[in-house]
């Protein structure tokens, strides 16, 4: 299982370094719902695949398969099919590395209506108010704010990019300069929000698959109708409420490890925290963390909840033999395990928490 993870693996990186550096079926190849191409994998099938074959195939197989399919049933009749059950298979099943982009685009959709032109308009006036930061004027104070959190910005960027060094050579420093770029432009267009060290790793993920304006407009879009702002505003009293809402459903759904973690006093903020405001680009292999965003992009944050449930499920074996050191210890650091992808997404799946569960336990604990 390890060397059959680790060859998956270089096979992901070798496939997304090809698509950054705008390779065979990059994201500027396809229109939307246009077929590109007929291969080997979709003249061996004719009718619909299993999705649980898909799984036993190698990377590179598995990936061109999924290409077709998403070509064919997805991407070909996009308003009537991304919705369906068998859209949601193949989110589980994976979105292909060269089609991420364009499906997680699509997915998180536009309802803010924002032109991507605006980018770069915002980048500029975000860049010309930090010059007049020293004029003395009604919008001195508002400029010198806006100055100092754009240089914490560029601070925290350096600390955000560890993820992605898999990627080596240039592709890391093209990301983190669109990063910082990004932000700076959802500063201007929301102030009333405000930056986060968090925003950085959600900004960083989809650039990895969009080019900056779309990742733009995805980013403002994704953040507007997500439950991560509650996390990202630091607002003490409602994040303390999901803290003790996930440590409700955890108690339902695993109640033997809820009771081991009451004995040690492991409690969720001491390993939640970090992997939602991440949303898992920090704590999971990037590979794993680009399939989780395939649920994410396309099911809402319900699916962080989700994922994080799975993950505790998954290790819930080992963790009930450990103390508390040892706990935190295993929970700080997935991205050194050796996971299988495979069954974590079904263990997701299986979870798949809705949006009522979630509000149910909110209000089990807003009660108490």
């Amino acid at each position: 299982m390890d060397a059959e993870c680790d060859g998956s693996r270089a096979d992901f990186v070798a496939v997304l370094r090809l698509q950054l550096m705008g390779g065979v079926m990059g994201r500027d190849d396809l229109k939307r719902g246009e077929r590109k191409s007929t291969s080997f994998w979709s003249s061996l099938w004719t009718g619909k695949v299993d999705v649980k074959s898909i799984e036993q195939m190698p990377f590179v197989d598995r990936q061109e398969c999924l290409k077709e399919i998403w070509l064919s049933e997805v991407l070909s009749d996009w308003e009537k099919s991304w919705k369906s059950e068998r859209a949601r298979e193949l989110y589980y099943a994976g979105v292909p590395v060269m089609l991420r982009g364009k499906v997680w685009g699509m997915s998180i959709g536009n309802d803010l209506q924002i032109d991507p032109s605006m980018y770069s308009e915002l980048v500029q006036l975000a860049r010309d108010r930090r010059a007049q930061c020293d004029e003395d004027d009604i919008y001195a104070e508002k400029n010198r704010l806006l100055a100092k959190t754009v240089e914490h910005l560029h601070i925290d960027v350096p600390r955000t990019m560890p993820h992605l060094e898999v990627l080596q050579d240039e592709q890391p420093v093209k990301i983190s300069e669109n990063v910082g770029k990004v932000l700076e432009a959802f500063l201007m267009l929301r102030p009333d929000i405000g930056y986060s060290q968090g925003m950085l790793f959600l900004s960083s993920m989809l650039l990895l698959y969009l080019d900056p304006e779309a990742a733009f407009v995805a980013f403002t879009n994704l953040l507007d109708k997500s439950r991560l702002l509650d996390f990202y505003q630091n607002s003490a009293d409602k994040v303390e409420l999901y803290m003790n809402a996930f440590a409700q459903l955890v108690s339902e759904k695993l109640p033997k490890l809820h009771a081991h973690f009451v004995k040690l006093g492991v409690e969720p903020s001491m390993f939640l925290l970090n992997w939602l405001m991440s949303a898992y680009c920090r704590v999971l292999p990037l590979d794993l963390a680009s399939r989780v965003w395939d649920l994410f992009v396309s099911e809402g944050d319900t699916t962080l909840f989700s994922v994080a449930l799975a993950i505790l499920e998954s290790l819930q074996e080992e963790l009930l033999t450990l103390d508390f050191d040892s706990c935190l210890r295993t929970l700080s650091q997935l991205r050194k395990r050796t996971m299988d992808q495979d069954a974590l997404i079904r263990g997701i799946k299986k979870i798949r928490l809705s949006e009522k569960s979630i509000d149910d336990a909110l209000g089990k604990c807003s009660r108490k």
